[in-house]
């Protein structure tokens, strides 16, 4: 830690120079506060130790002095005995402490470990602080992938903006967490984020819940905010915007224009600080095409676009999702064989990762043990992955078109054939795991590795 010395008495000067030093501090003496100050900034000390009657320049001035070009430097004032008045002032100015003469240099000593602890505290602080920052920033939002690297990277970009987002992805790709990880990351994020989706409402309830109504506007309507006006100052969500009906797309046209809108039933006119975050499942511009959805809009709201990517187009992910949701169902000391993960990678996951969550969730429910293996697997995977076979064992699906060449029993023989080379290869020929992936009993299973030599 580097300490200056301000200190008009030569051998006070020395004697704490010296005593200092022997506890590993770098000190800086100084007779002369002017030449102190010319110092400052080059040398850029942790702590000035000053005293206040000086000639040339007093210690409330050397205060001052700091306080205004660096203060996160630490002052300590040495202060006549009796000088209570003088101690009052120096804190009200912004010292850390101050020490009355004639004190001994080991109290000196005391007050320099408190701010090396107090400095030390605070970067432990800081620290956690930024983990917790990277932890939670995009908080369940797992992978490692390239495809969800360069997503990660568009949030990052986008919540430095304040600009329209348009978020594309096939339902349980998790849209709304990356809306929320935008909005979290923002300059908004201490304000309201306000979820609604466009396809859970008839339309005159959809208006009413955008917009707000007024008591009379229709039947059973009362005075109340809209999602717009509770969002205020944040961020709004607006989930399914492909769903929209087109009469509210032109209201909320109007909205993104001005900022602007009236409660449904009122003539007054609202506006609102709110930044506009959309997800789509398919792409807005066929919508467009189809006369569903307006055009002016469309460009109005496709500022800012991340496309999601399906699980199946990100499997690389799969183990650190499966990981990710063991630790939330309070099981993640359970573990996959080899065997069970592949299968869960070889899947295709129509659902995407709502769709892995809910199995994972309902593999831990069922499990009274530490290890999944292939039996562990729900059937409407595990049927899926017990059929993805080919004919040439490139896992394309079955093709029924053969049938008209080589007949329906020896279809069914290849098929059976590359159904154990691709169990046998998924088990490291592992034979009895093999049997069980495939449903067989060990005896039948070998008799059919003697049927197609395989055995």
């Amino acid at each position: 830690m580097k300490v200056f010395i301000i200190e008009d008495e030569y051998i006070k000067l020395v004697t704490l120079s010296e005593f200092l030093k022997r506890y590993g501090y770098e000190v800086f003496p100084f007779g002369d506060p002017i030449e102190a100050m010319r110092k400052l900034e080059n040398e850029k000390p942790d702590v000035v130790v000053t005293d206040i009657i000086m000639p040339g320049m007093d210690g409330f001035e050397v205060l001052e002095k700091v306080k205004q070009c660096f203060p996160r430097i630490y002052v300590i004032m040495i202060t006549a005995y009796g000088s209570i008045d003088s101690a009052i002032k120096a804190m009200k100015m912004g010292a850390y402490d101050y020490i009355t003469k004639p004190f001994k240099s080991e109290d000196l000593l005391l007050r320099l470990e408190k701010i090396k602890e107090l400095e030390e505290l605070k970067r432990e602080n800081e620290s956690l602080r930024r983990q917790l920052k990277e932890q939670y920033r995009f908080t369940n939002i797992v992978g490692r992938s390239k495809k969800m690297s360069e997503v990660f990277d568009k949030i990052e970009v986008f919540s430095n903006s304040d600009y329209n987002v348009v978020i594309e992805g096939e339902s349980g790709t998790g849209k709304d967490l990356i809306a929320r990880a935008i909005h979290n990351s923002s300059a908004r994020k201490e304000k309201p984020f306000v979820k609604i989706s466009c396809v859970s409402l008839p339309e005159t309830l959809l208006e009413s819940e955008l917009f707000g109504s007024v008591k009379g506007a229709y039947t059973g309507a009362v005075d109340r905010k809209g999602r717009f006006e509770i969002a205020d100052g944040g961020t709004i969500f607006l989930d399914d915007i492909d769903d929209m009906p087109l009469n509210l797309q032109a209201k909320l046209l109007r909205f993104l224009d001005t900022k602007e809108f009236e409660r449904v039933g009122s003539s007054q006119t609202i506006k609102v600080d709110v930044r506009v975050i959309c997800a789509t499942k398919i792409d807005l511009w066929s919508k467009v095409q189809e006369g569903k959805f307006r055009d002016d809009l469309y460009y109005r709201l496709n500022v800012l676009k991340i496309k999601v990517p399906p699980l199946r187009e990100r499997k690389e992910d799969i183990p650190l999702l499966v990981e990710h949701f063991l630790k939330i169902a309070g099981r993640d000391n359970v573990k996959f064989t080899s065997e069970a993960m592949q299968v869960l990678i070889s899947y295709d996951w129509p659902g995407n990762v709502r769709q892995l969550e809910n199995t994972i969730y309902r593999i831990c429910t069922l499990l009274d043990k530490d290890i999944v293996d292939v039996s562990d697997i729900p059937d409407d995977i595990l049927g899926f992955e017990r059929t993805k076979i080919s004919l040439d064992g490139q896992g394309v699906g079955i093709n029924f078109d053969d049938l008209s060449r080589i007949g329906l029993d020896e279809l069914l023989s290849k098929i059976e054939f590359e159904a154990i080379k691709w169990a046998l290869k998924r088990t490291e020929n592992n034979k009895t795991k093999a049997a069980d992936l495939l449903g067989l009993k060990k005896s039948t299973f070998f008799e059919r590795l003697k049927k197609y030599n395989l055995d």
